[in-house]
């Protein structure tokens, strides 16, 4: 058994193969189970579950995805959940971006990261979790990364607080590519991704809808079956919706596109801090 502290919680896992320790290795903390907030293990049943019909996975990677899961969905309690989407942190901003598989998403992140450089870092660039914290909010720590929130703060066991922020964290299960670190920022804005059709212009638009926006939203998350931890979690979601803003961007993956992109950081914000900085360039 190892001890792993994912979005500020701590929890215990107890896995039968080690690929589960090596993947969370940047994660895991030195501490005992009976100091962490809970435990997670799986059964055999549950790892054949996450197999695929068609492609054949590894027992120990199908028990990675098990773990996971049974972490995400305990993670409610803690008004935490898994969010399907790459995080970007830029000035201190975090940029969610969702997309169905083969949209290009990847492709989009890397044309923030060809065009910004070391000002933008990939958090997660696959299953984020996504944590309510009550309160005016981070602030900066002395010795903090720039572009990245302080970690260790505790939100209060219960979403009822009128203020607050949603916090994106990096998790050890950050897709194919591998982008991701241990790290948290404030989430500024969520933008689903759509492809658009041949000679279609880039197009960034502002969702509004808030029943589109929940649409959408369901299917980028993990939702639990035990009916409480259901409806704590749509709660959740509901003040996602109500506290951050949401943008649809239909799109080719080409630095155009990231000019769209861009254009949803500065939406909203007088400060200056996330203006392109000179020196930052694309190429066209």
């Amino acid at each position: 058994m190892f001890c792993v502290k994912l979005a500020g919680v701590l929890i215990a896992v107890e896995a039968r193969y080690a690929f589960t320790e090596r993947l969370c290795a940047d994660y895991i903390v030195d501490v005992s189970a009976s100091e962490c907030d809970f435990s997670v293990s799986v059964t055999p049943e549950e790892i054949a579950a996450e197999n695929d019909d068609e492609v054949a996975f590894s027992p120990a990677y199908c028990e990675s995805l098990a773990l996971y899961r049974k972490i995400c969905t305990r993670m409610v309690n803690y008004n935490a959940f898994l969010f399907h989407a790459a995080v970007i942190s830029y000035a201190g901003c975090g940029f969610a971006f969702a997309a169905k598989s083969g949209t290009g998403k990847s492709t989009h992140i890397a044309q923030w990261m060809r065009a910004l450089g070391d000002d933008v870092t990939v958090v997660n660039g696959d299953k984020p979790i996504l944590r309510w914290k009550s309160g005016e909010g981070p602030s900066a720590e002395a010795g903090a990364v720039p572009g990245r929130a302080p970690d260790g703060q505790h939100a209060d066991t219960f979403c009822d607080q009128p203020s607050g922020t949603f916090i994106a964290y990096g998790t050890p299960y950050n897709g194919k590519e591998g982008w991701g670190q241990n790290a948290s920022v404030p989430l500024r804005a969520v933008c689903f991704i759509e492809r658009c059709q041949p000679g279609e212009p880039d197009r960034l638009s502002r969702l509004e809808d808030d029943r589109e926006i929940i649409a959408r939203i369901m299917k980028q998350v993990l939702l639990p079956k035990d009916p409480v931890l259901a409806l704590r979690q749509l709660e959740l979601l509901d003040r996602l919706v109500g506290n951050v803003p949401f943008c649809m961007l239909r799109c080719t993956p080409t630095p155009a596109a990231f000019d769209a992109a861009f254009q949803m950081a500065l939406c909203d914000n007088k400060s200056e801090s996330l203006r392109l900085k000179e020196g930052s360039k694309h190429e066209d």
